[in-house]
């Protein structure tokens, strides 16, 4: 009856049974897969449609403002076209100066521009500014008007944003320039030059943006058409943010980030990053572009989140009810396989895991099974024992190789990035004594120009340094391991130096009992020999031979680069060298032919201040000097001007202390940098001119000679013109007749 029982038992049907009745419930398991599918598919068309969205808006909003920027410069250009506001203006400006005789021949006021500006320029209904001001050359208001009043808050400008943008405007020979502030929120100003009627400028006008109908109309997103509530802010890189005021502090916090990078560098895309702020991160998706022709970048930005939630919200309802089903499903589903296979898998995983862990010892009850199980678990007992001799056998000798191969990364890494050929070698020879147990000495061979000794060059340990002292080498095919690979261009091992053929006892180092010696090679030559010494017998297995096989190849690339570039670095000083003592030489000759030590020219408005110790210690030294704050308030500079790395004379300025700075310095030495090349190009000229000189005055002067046929007239006409092209009063031509008697023609030229 029990016997019975047993053959009945569940755990003696066979496994497919089992498997038949898992999956027919695992049919219903696809829709998981599916989910998931869904889930990331939802995402997907969340952050593509976001992306969509950000793009349309961002592009739109783009056009926009550039086109809205773009309509106040024309409007700006258009009332100055104006001729009567023109003169009206300019008017203003000259009202204190004497102009053809008279005081302010246009006899214009302040009022006069305040009410041209309220009725022209800062219109509401139809301008797109809110507020205009003049200013003089210096920068001092002369007439101000807003939106909200006419009172001049500021009378001096002159460090004004605008009146910067317009003076740097001024100097790059243009007639406008745009400027922005971070006062209030961000303010934009656009500088308008004012010229007289020669073409000098008298002053500017300023106008100022009106940020709400210019800007804001076109970053505002309207709740009906942004499910994704998304926002918009123009910044620029000096942290100036512009944005609608129910976005303005989402846009400050926010004004550091990827998309504002990418769009004051220039770039224009849709990016998904993560924003921090304090202790807590949010990700976004923006929209990032630049402005044309302005400093400000365009950001369109929301959180992913808020990408997501709109997606999910659509699929929410929809999915509920499949959720459902699936929580159903997968309850029946764990609880029957949960009853059928999970209790002897999870015995059979347990004992994985502890044989994962290093524990082969974990008792596994299920061998005595009859059924598929049962066989598994017999199948993974016997697996063990034999993973657990594996394994032994295994760590020992990855082990190893792991340590040969950090080893020989090690070598090689250093190998590679050595410039200097001594350090490289002794540090090689080191590295492999320390990163390789068995090997107790290492030395580098190289062989001389004359390919007849090998001569060594780098040793380890004190008979290393003996070695090194007294100049050790071995003769190139001698008997010896060094010279045998040497002359042979292959590695030779002496696995047993007691009975090796080759192998060549050294006093100083008696304790060698396996030698291996790899040759150094650069295509087909052989330039030296990588030695290893061990003090076991047979000390070098296959697997290791390779290894330093491969590494003496890199150790051969290295000191080919290393010779290379010492080589290369002699012949560019050589070079160098050449170039400069050729342009000192030049120069020489040239300030020689010229019959004076120094060219000095001048130009500017004199000082009393001598600048010749400046101009001394700038030509002395090579680099710019600097003077002390004169009483002028101005700061003296003396540039060397020099060429090819000799200092050919200097120049000096005086710099007015209110500009000066770096980009002075910088103007400073790119000009006598071009006057270097210029002065270079003026003496190749002049040179080619004499030298043209002098093969004109030659062919003129054998002209004349061919035309005479007498010797006496030949001779009278070689004194003459030579004479007169040598500027020599005397000159003689002495002829010896064979009998050695001199027949002189004489002559003098004036």
């Amino acid at each position: 009856m029990n016997t019975r029982g047993n053959r009945l038992s569940f755990n003696t049907f066979p496994i497919w049974v089992k498997l038949l009745i898992g999956f027919t419930f695992a049919l219903l398991v696809l829709a998981a897969p599916g989910f998931v599918w869904l889930r990331g598919g939802i995402d997907e068309i969340a952050m593509q449609g976001a992306r969509t969205y950000l793009y349309n808006v961002g592009t739109e909003q783009k056009q926009e403002i550039e086109s809205a920027l773009s309509s106040a410069r024309v409007q700006l250009s258009n009332f100055l076209a104006i001729e009567a506001n023109q003169e009206t203006i300019i008017g203003l400006l000259l009202q204190d100066r004497n102009v053809g005789g008279s005081t302010n021949p246009f006899n214009v006021e302040e009022n006069d521009v305040v009410n041209l500006f309220r009725d022209s320029l800062i219109n509401v209904g139809s301008s797109l500014f809110e507020g205009a001001r003049v200013l003089t050359r210096t920068g001092q208001v002369v007439a101000q008007i807003s939106t909200t009043s006419t009172f001049i808050t500021q009378v001096d400008e002159s460090n004004a944003p605008a009146y910067r943008a317009a003076t740097a405007a001024l100097l790059q020979g243009q007639t406008q320039a745009l400027a922005v502030s971070a006062a209030s929120g961000g303010i934009i100003e656009l500088a308008q030059v004012i010229n007289w009627r020669d073409g000098n400028p008298i002053g500017f006008l300023i106008v100022r943006l009106s940020n709400t109908r210019g800007l804001y109309t076109y970053l505002r997103l309207a709740d009906a058409n942004n499910p994704y509530q998304a926002y918009s802010f123009l910044t620029t890189a000096n942290n100036v943010v512009i944005a609608p005021p129910n976005a303005l502090t989402a846009a400050l916090e926010l004004s550091q980030s990827v998309a504002v990078d990418q769009g004051l560098a220039g770039n224009t895309g849709v990016e998904t990053y993560v924003v921090t702020q304090g202790d807590a991160s949010a990700e976004y998706i923006g929209y990032f572009t630049p402005l044309r022709e302005t400093p400000f970048a365009l950001v369109v930005q929301t959180p992913t989140q808020n990408a997501y939630n709109y997606a999910l919200g659509y699929f929410t309802i929809r999915g509920f009810v499949v959720v459902i089903g699936m929580a159903v499903l997968i309850g029946v589903m764990v609880a029957v396989f949960n009853n059928l296979i999970v209790p002897p898998l999870n015995r059979l995983r347990r004992a994985t895991q502890a044989m994962r862990d290093g524990d082969f010892t974990v008792d596994v009850a299920d061998v005595q099974r009859g059924d598929e199980i049962g066989a598994l678990a017999v199948s993974f007992v016997t697996m063990r024992d034999q993973v657990r001799g594996l394994i032994d056998d295994l760590e020992e000798r990855v082990e190893k190789r792991s340590r040969d191969i950090a080893a020989t990364q090690e070598i090689s890494r250093f190998a590679v990035s050595q410039r200097d050929l001594g350090l490289l070698l002794n540090r090689v020879v080191d590295l492999i004594v320390e990163r390789f147990p068995n090997i107790y000495h290492a030395q580098i061979f190289l062989v001389d120009s004359a390919t007849e000794w090998a001569v060594l060059r780098a040793s380890t340990g004190e008979p290393g340094r003996q070695l090194l002292a007294r100049g050790h080498r071995l003769g190139v095919g001698s008997v010896s391991v060094i010279g045998q690979v040497t002359q042979q261009g292959r590695l030779v091992v002496a696995r047993d130096t007691a009975v090796s053929q080759v192998h060549r006892r050294n006093e100083f180092l008696p304790d060698t009992r396996a030698e291996l010696a790899i040759p150094l090679r650069i295509g087909d030559d052989v330039i030296g020999a990588l030695d290893v010494q061990s003090r076991l017998r047979d000390a070098f297995a296959e697997d290791e031979v390779a290894i330093l096989s491969t590494m003496a190849d890199q150790i051969a690339v290295a000191i080919q680069n290393a010779r290379l570039y010492e080589e290369s670095t002699r012949r560019v000083a050589e070079v160098e060298d050449i170039n400069r003592k050729a342009t000192l030489r030049a120069w020489q000759d040239y300030m020689r032919d010229q019959r004076t030590q120094t060219l000095v020219e001048e130009a500017g408005s004199p000082t009393d201040l001598d600048m010749s110790p400046l101009r001394q210690q700038a030509m002395r030294t090579g680099e710019v000097a600097l003077g002390q704050l004169t009483a002028r308030n101005t700061v003296p500079i003396a540039v060397p001007i020099r060429l090819r790395g000799q200092t050919l004379g200097s120049v000096e300025w005086e710099v007015p202390a209110a500009s000066f700075g770096e980009d002075r310095l910088e103007l400073a030495k790119e000009l006598a940098n071009r006057l270097a090349l210029s002065l270079d190009n003026a003496r190749l000229f002049q040179e080619s001119q004499r030298a043209t000189e002098r093969e004109r005055l030659v062919n003129n002067i054998a002209a004349k000679l061919t035309t005479q046929n007498n010797i006496n007239d030949i001779l009278q006409t070689a004194v003459r013109e030579v004479g007169q092209a040598l500027r020599a009063p005397q000159v003689s031509i002495s002829l010896r007749r064979p009998n050695g008697v001199h027949e002189n023609g004489n002559g003098s030229s004036s």
